[in-house]
């Protein structure tokens, strides 16, 4: 029997549902990043396009939970637009998967890094192996743990049960490296693969996994996760729009009139074919 050939998906089939809602619809889950927040709104301002849109969620009939893109929101709040572009996904779908990231430290010495967490007083701090500690985080039997230059891990952990206590505690440990050091964002807790990327690294801190549900209540509740832990996969997304920011200004159109010229614009790309759907992961250099 012949087998059915899979063709490659249409740009009509994949097109993503990108809408302008006003910029004070959108939550965020978890905190903005000064350290990308600020060079953004430079790059931003000087581009006078809107690149990639955040990705969000609905959260009730008028607000929207970003997924991805809290320091876009912040950037474009900043720069004092009333409306943004986003795109909107179902968070029940296949096509969005959550996983997390880890915070890559450096700018500062291990010493440094070690003592500013010892000075949390709520903090319990022991060293480890990695397996345990791998197993740990896994169990939610701790908050977080580290892993050192000298690949020694650490499990941190406090005697909170909450979402909300236990998250209050994750931002107080990150204030004591976010704004002392550099932070990244890395999905290894190996410091010699992390090295290969950052070759001033000192420490890694590994976060739990969430659940989607937590990540809702976390915007809902105003429960802001520390900044880049959360990491969204999304199929279908939607990047290099370049679309003119002026449209996002204060121009005198409804917010129905701007969503039609979205609409028209949208159609007028596919149309010209120049809405290209990348079925396989891409690596982007120009971020």
């Amino acid at each position: 029997m012949q087998r059915a050939v899979q063709e490659e998906p249409t740009a009509q089939d994949v097109v993503p549902d990108l809408r302008i809602v006003p910029v004070e619809s959108l939550i965020p889950h978890e905190e903005h990043d000064p350290q990308r927040a600020a060079p953004l709104i430079e790059r931003i301002r000087a581009a006078g396009t809107w690149l990639n849109p955040p990705v969000v969620a609905p959260l009730d009939a008028q607000r929207y939970v970003i997924l991805d893109g809290a320091n876009r929101h912040y950037a474009l709040k900043t720069l004092g637009y009333p409306h943004i572009l986003v795109q909107v996904v179902n968070y029940e779908s296949s096509a969005v998967q959550l996983e997390t990231w880890h915070h890559v430290i450096s700018g500062m010495s291990w010493f440094e890094f070690l003592r500013n967490l010892r000075e949390i007083k709520t903090f319990q701090i022991e060293s480890t192996d990695l397996l345990s500690a791998r197993a740990a985080l896994a169990r939610r039997e701790v908050l977080a743990y580290t892993v050192l230059s000298d690949n020694r891990a650490y499990t941190l952990n406090a005697d909170v049960n909450t979402l909300a206590a236990r998250t209050a505690v994750l931002r107080e440990m990150v204030d004591t490296y976010k704004s002392r050091g550099v932070l990244n964002r890395i999905n290894t807790d190996s410091i010699s693969m992390a090295r290969r990327l950052y070759p001033e690294a000192v420490a890694i801190v590994v976060f739990p996994r969430y659940h989607p549900a937590e990540i809702m209540v976390a915007a809902r509740d105003g429960i802001y996760l520390p900044p880049g832990i959360s990491r969204h996969i999304i199929y279908g997304r939607a990047m290099r729009l370049n679309y003119p920011l002026s449209a996002l200004a204060e121009t005198g159109e409804t917010l129905a009139e701007k969503n039609e010229a979205l609409r028209r614009w949208i159609q007028q790309r596919v149309a010209e074919r120049r809405v290209r759907y990348y079925a396989e992961p891409t690596y982007l250099f120009d971020e």
